[in-house]
């Protein structure tokens, strides 16, 4: 049985050694791609944004959220090319079984999430953020209980968040 670059094996788990370690394939370079593509984006912000207020403080700004978020992923792609650099294959895991994965919920969640995205400027945030939650943790088989307080917490919190915090603009719902 072959060795894990950190010397141990798992039990009865076959590894793919690497041969060189910056070899480049299709997910890398997709990382790369989606790093750099943040990276514009995040560089492009106060032009994307009409009209800009220029003399906002920076934490008022439309801009900071959105610099904050792909700073972020721009972050996140590179510690995962870093990490990329010198990592193993292993033959047989079982990590992520893609298996027990079910397309009827993924796609009811894209549903779900569409209707959350047309019901934000029309019921107003906190009220559709409070009903997707709901909706979602009882398409995805949640308790009613958990369902009740992790919608009711979530929606509150983000709420603070993003309208008294972040000054985020959404509207002018019918709800709140």
């Amino acid at each position: 049985m072959d060795r894990r670059a950190d010397d141990r094996t798992g039990f009865c788990q076959k590894v793919k050694t690497a041969t060189a370690p910056w070899t480049w394939s299709w997910d890398k370079g997709l990382v790369l791609l989606l790093a750099l593509a943040a990276a514009a984006a995040m560089l492009a912000t106060p032009q994307l944004i009409t009209p800009f207020p220029a003399q906002a403080a920076w934490f008022e700004s439309a801009a900071f959220f959105p610099r904050v978020t792909l700073a972020l992923a721009c972050l996140a792609g590179g510690i995962e090319l870093y990490q990329r650099r010198s990592a193993i294959e292993v033959a047989d895991s079982d990590e992520l079984d893609s298996s027990s994965a079910s397309m009827r919920q993924a796609l009811g969640m894209l549903a779900l999430f569409g209707l959350y995205m047309l019901a934000v400027p029309w019921m107003g945030y906190l009220s559709s953020t409070w009903l997707f939650l709901m909706a979602s943790g009882a398409w995805l088989g949640l308790s009613r209980r958990a369902t009740l307080v992790l919608s009711v917490l979530l929606s509150v919190a983000m709420w603070v968040i993003f309208v008294k915090v972040l000054k985020v603009y959404f509207g002018h719902g019918w709800l709140i």
